[in-house]
């Protein structure tokens, strides 16, 4: 512990101010930047919840691929920003979730005009093999929720925090959801 002018320095890190209010802590404390090695094993550690949240707005292989790595490109550039490691799963899936939204409002131009020109009004009957496809025929709103809160075991909070809505709705969605698998999974039986 050293003093210098008028403050105490403690440990290198923290620092405290000599005055009328010694408990009061002046916040010029050094962020601990993650490494790339860190940033990289943070990453293969959340590989499979990118993968799998991505699927449930994104249906296409191809677009999950590309949302997932503008992904990773813009948290990389922004590893500073993220305030400490135990919240890196939900930035992280924000981010995710804004760059999967991006390339729908992206392809949704394109999407329109083709589906105007292939527009058919065929009944197709659908088996399912997994409850994996059932949810992932669920709209985005209730399979986003669903993936976050059954297969990557996020609390209601982180999911309102990664969607950006409140925790009522996230609530709301995942009982909408369960109650729409119920009749899916009926008419599989």
């Amino acid at each position: 512990m050293t003093i210098t002018n008028g403050l105490i320095y403690v440990g290198g890190d923290e620092v405290f101010s000599i005055g009328a209010n010694i408990s009061r802590k002046i916040i010029n404390i050094k962020k601990k930047e993650i490494t790339k090695e860190e940033f990289v094993d943070l990453i293969q550690d959340n590989k499979v919840s990118l993968y799998r949240f991505a699927k449930s707005i994104l249906k296409n292989d191809t677009e999950v691929e590309d949302a997932i790595s503008e992904a990773i490109l813009k948290a990389y550039k922004n590893k500073d920003k993220l305030r400490d490691k135990e919240s890196f799963k939900p930035w992280i899936m924000r981010i995710v979730s804004n760059e999967s939204y991006n390339l729908i409002r992206k392809n949704s131009r394109l999407e329109l005009v083709d589906n105007m020109n292939s527009l058919n009004l065929v009944h197709t009957d659908k088996n399912y093999s997994s409850l994996r496809e059932i949810v992932g025929d669920l709209s985005e709103e209730f399979s986003s929720v669903i993936v976050l809160f059954y297969y990557e075991d996020m609390s209601i909070k982180d999911i309102s925090k990664v969607l950006e809505i409140s925790e009522g709705t996230v609530k709301s969605r995942l009982y909408r959801a369960k109650e729409k698998l119920k009749v899916l999974l009926k008419e599989e039986v």
